[in-house]
């Protein structure tokens, strides 16, 4: 059988002209990969990707051409898509990497930031430490601490701001800040 048989059937679909030219040309495919990616499971992978594709789009196979400079371009085609998904995924796992350091930074500095807050809010009375807590860092209303403490709201708004003047004196009040921004 000629190879422009072989075009016409694979074209008509006929899995064993398919066959015998896989037979044929299986080899020299592989070789191709494999002197190119120097690994065996990718050369065999990607074998198997350019057989695939010469069956998927064998309607676009043409008589004009050898059928091995056609399947070697589908072998081209498919190794120059293998490099650019490696390259993708390079590209991925950097990207990915930087934002898990970012990330980390991140999460060191609010702890941090957190370990300041418990040093600084440690310095106050117990009351003014926790109407201070109640306001600031749970959003509770000066209404709704006076009642939860049994305490009135003017004896709130007082332990508020004698905290915020108290406070307002350590070197750690910027992270105190910066902390209760990331907490609302």
């Amino acid at each position: 059988m000629r190879v422009s048989n072989y075009i016409q059937n694979i074209r008509e679909g006929d899995h064993i002209s398919f066959e015998i030219v896989f037979k044929l040309w299986h080899r020299k495919v592989y070789a191709y990969f494999f002197k190119k990616t120097a690994s065996e499971s990718q050369a065999e992978e990607l074998t198997q990707l350019a057989f695939i594709k010469l069956w998927r789009f064998k309607h676009t196979l043409t008589e004009e051409l050898p059928l091995d400079v056609q399947l070697f371009k589908i072998a081209k085609t498919t190794l120059l898509d293998y490099f650019k998904k490696i390259l993708n995924d390079e590209r991925n796992l950097k990207v990915y990497h930087q934002e898990l350091v970012k990330s980390s930074e991140e999460v060191a500095e609010l702890y941090e930031a957190k370990q300041q807050l418990e040093v600084v809010l440690n310095c106050l009375p117990p009351t003014r430490k926790q109407v201070f807590v109640l306001s600031r860092l749970h959003g509770y209303s000066y209404k709704e601490i006076a009642e939860q403490l049994s305490i009135s709201p003017r004896t709130v708004e007082k332990h508020i701001s004698l905290a915020v003047k108290q406070l307002n004196g350590y070197a750690y009040a910027p992270a105190l800040i910066v902390l209760l921004g990331f907490l609302k």
